[in-house]
C-alpha cells in the first residue's frame, strides 16, 4: 500500500478527485479527507450524508479524518493499492508517519505561503526530517509575478528538505468550469482540461505509480471513454 500525501493550504479537491479517478482504474484506491474542515463534504454527490465513509466512481472517499490513528481504525482489514491523504493541518501532520510521497500544492499569495511553509515545518520533524528517502514535489498554480518557487525555499532553508523539480500549472477558466460540473456529477470527468493541469496530473501518477508516460497516457484515454 503506497501512501501519498498532499499538504497545503490551497483548494486541491479537483487535483485529488483526478488522482483518485486515474488511479482507481486498475487500482483500489482510498482518497482521505484528513483536511481541518473537511473540505470534501460538497465535493461531490452522496447516498448518505451521515456516512464518513463514501464510494465514488470507482475509489473510495473517507471523511473527518484527524490522525493516523483514526485512519488505522477506520481502515481496519480494508487493503488498498493507494492513500491519497489530503491534509491542510498542523496538529494531524505532526503525528502522521513517514509516507512514500509528498507533494505540495501552492500558490504565491502570501498567506498560502506562509500557511504552507507551517505545515511542512509540522510534518518534518524528527526521523522524517533526516529521511533521504522522503523527497518533496510542489505543485504551483503560477501567475506571472514578481516572486517565484525560490521564495518558498528561502523561507525553509534551515531544513534539509530534498526538493524535486516543480510542476507547475496556470489559471484556465476550462479547468474552473470542469471542476464545477464534477461537484454534481456522479463520475469524475477528465474531458476538456488545460494541457499544462492535464501534463501536472500525468506526471504525479507517472511518478508515484512507476509507470512509462506512454502507459499513462493510455491510461487517460481509458478514463475520457468511461465518461
Amino acid at each position: 500500500m503506497k501512501q501519498i500525501l498532499v499538504i497545503g493550504h490551497y483548494d486541491k479537491t479537483d487535483f485529488m478527485m483526478y488522482l483518485g479517478k486515474l488511479l482507481s482504474i486498475d487500482h483500489k484506491v482510498l482518497l482521505v479527507d484528513a483536511t481541518r474542515h473537511r473540505e470534501y463534504e460538497y465535493v461531490f454527490p452522496k447516498m448518505d450524508e451521515a456516512l464518513t465513509l463514501h464510494t465514488h466512481d470507482q475509489f473510495d472517499v473517507l471523511e473527518d479524518i484527524h490522525s493516523y490513528e483514526s485512519l488505522k481504525h477506520s481502515l481496519g482489514d480494508s487493503q488498498y493499492d493507494f492513500v491519497l491523504i489530503d491534509c491542510n493541518d498542523e496538529e494531524t501532520l505532526e503525528g502522521w508517519p513517514e509516507v512514500d510521497f509528498v507533494y505540495v500544492v501552492t500558490s504565491y499569495e502570501n498567506p498560502v505561503i506562509q500557511k504552507n511553509v507551517n505545515l511542512i515545518r509540522a510534518y518534518f520533524q524528527g526521523e522524517k526530517l533526516s529521511s533521504v528517502k522522503l523527497p518533496v514535489t510542489k505543485i504551483i498554480y503560477e501567475v506571472s509575478n514578481h516572486l517565484d518557487e525560490t521564495y518558498m525555499d528561502s523561507l525553509l532553508d534551515d531544513m534539509p528538505l530534498l526538493w524535486k523539480e516543480s510542476l507547475i500549472y496556470y489559471p484556465d477558466e476550462r479547468d474552473q468550469t470542469l471542476k464545477i460540473i464534477n461537484q454534481y456529477k456522479s463520475t469524475v470527468m477528465v474531458k476538456r482540461m488545460s494541457s499544462p493541469y492535464k501534463l501536472v496530473l500525468k506526471q504525479v501518477i507517472e511518478s508515484i505509480s512507476g509507470q512509462e508516460m506512454s502507459k499513462v497516457n493510455a491510461l487517460w484515454k481509458r478514463a475520457e471513454r468511461s465518461n
